[in-house]
């Protein structure tokens, strides 16, 4: 009788091979899962928002927050980086709190300037009458502020301090105090008294 060619035993996984390979796919899967809900997250995040129409009025001008630049020579962290602030600021909320103004002088500030600081610290935009934002209002904290009480110290000098502009229709300085109205979510209309009538529907600040 020929003998039969035997074939070499074929070694089994162990208990503990077998769970180990089951464990390391399902960390895989899991974090597969999570980074495609990231995306999606980021995806969402980008898609365009409902814009105003009086975003692009040009009886308005628009506050917005400071632009954060990086050189071209800038390492891949370092853009890396700047990029997440951006979409921090363009999606994360803001933090008023987390602010501090020392006490300050009162003197002369500039409306449309320091609207621009009360957007970046509350997330609030504040479309300006034109003329009014190149004005100027008494304006100086006689204490220490958070960024909230800060914003809301400032918007009320708008609306008490009697503020200052330019008219250019009657091509005389005004001094009256102003007007805020909000008009949707996180967006105040900054009128003198005369352009209010068209926008009443808004809810007075």
């Amino acid at each position: 009788m020929k003998s039969q060619d035997r074939k070499p035993p074929v070694e089994e996984l162990s208990g503990d091979s077998r769970g180990l390979s089951v464990s390391s796919a399902g960390r895989w899967l899991l974090g597969v899962v999570i980074l495609t809900l990231l995306l999606a997250a980021a995806l969402l995040m980008t898609l365009p928002r409902y814009q105003s129409p009086l975003l692009v009025d040009p009886r308005f001008v628009v506050t917005t927050k400071p632009i954060l630049l990086v050189p071209a020579n800038a390492p891949f962290k370092d853009r890396w980086f700047v990029w997440w602030m951006q979409f921090q600021e363009k999606h994360g909320k803001p933090h008023p709190l987390s602010y501090s103004f020392g006490a300050s002088p009162r003197n002369r500030c500039s409306i449309h300037g320091l609207l621009n600081q009360c957007m970046e610290v509350a997330g609030t935009r504040y479309l300006i009458a034109k003329d009014v934002a190149g004005g100027t209002v008494m304006f100086g904290p006689t204490n220490t502020l958070n960024g909230a009480q800060w914003v809301k110290a400032f918007t009320e000098a708008l609306q008490t301090a009697q503020p200052e502009w330019w008219d250019s229709q009657t091509k005389k300085f005004r001094k009256e105090n102003l007007v805020l109205l909000t008009n949707g979510p996180r967006m105040v209309l900054v009128l003198p008294r005369d352009m209010v009538g068209e926008f009443r529907p808004a809810t007075a600040r």
